[in-house]
């Protein structure tokens, strides 16, 4: 499996072998990041209205969109959404994603509201867990350590922070990872990683900082 950051919550997941490619919120138009141009199989996207969460899905340009809760099946890789509130109309979720035998926590915009005790059931046991460290309207720095805490992943890497170019006011990564207990955090320009990595991994979560592509 490969992980690549574009900036905010919006990652690039691809199968070994590009069998299978799976692309995360890609940038709004005015956060003045651009949104990445790779074909993927999957697209995933936080918000949703509710109308539109009565059905299951939509297809665009041979794209798989998934916008709301419910679980997929796609080439032999499954993904979940669960609904983390529904304001004005529209639902906010998270996902997890099983692939190669490694399972993604995708967070999205999650505040610390949101980690409800059936959100903790849904998760279940993480190996790699995207949060946002934003604040505002979605988790900060501490709220991300205190689900780091209850959920225990095995790799952390964090989302939604200050970067180059960004328009939109987020949080800054140093100041985020002062309050964590990570002393060097790896840094990356992407995640390459197979579910035998994580065997035998023990306790300690490690918190990757993948570089914006």
């Amino acid at each position: 499996m490969t992980i690549e950051w574009f900036g905010e919550g919006c990652f690039k997941i691809t199968e070994t072998g590009n069998r299978f490619s799976i692309l995360t919120e890609p940038p709004e138009r005015e956060s003045g990041l651009p949104a990445p141009r790779h074909k993927t199989d999957v697209v995933i996207n936080i918000f949703s209205d509710l109308a539109d969460s009565l059905f299951e899905k939509k297809n665009e340009k041979e794209t798989f969109v998934i916008s709301n809760a419910g679980s997929y099946e796609l080439k032999d890789n499954f993904i979940r959404g669960h609904v983390l509130s529904i304001k004005n109309g529209i639902v906010k979720s998270a996902y997890t994603i099983q692939m190669e035998g490694i399972k993604v926590a995708y967070l999205g915009l999650m505040n610390e509201k949101e980690m409800t005790p059936e959100f903790g059931d849904f998760l279940g046991e993480v190996d790699i867990m995207l949060t946002p460290i934003g604040g505002g309207e979605m988790l900060d720095a501490e709220g991300a350590i205190n689900i780091i805490k209850q959920v225990e992943p095995k790799i952390v890497i964090p989302m939604y922070y200050k970067i180059p170019g960004l328009k939109i006011k987020r949080a800054d990564l140093e100041t985020c990872l002062k309050k964590t207990e990570v002393k060097k955090p790896e840094e990356m320009d992407k995640l390459l990683i197979k579910s035998k990595d994580l065997e035998n991994w023990g306790e300690e979560t490690a918190i990757y900082i993948l570089k914006k592509l």
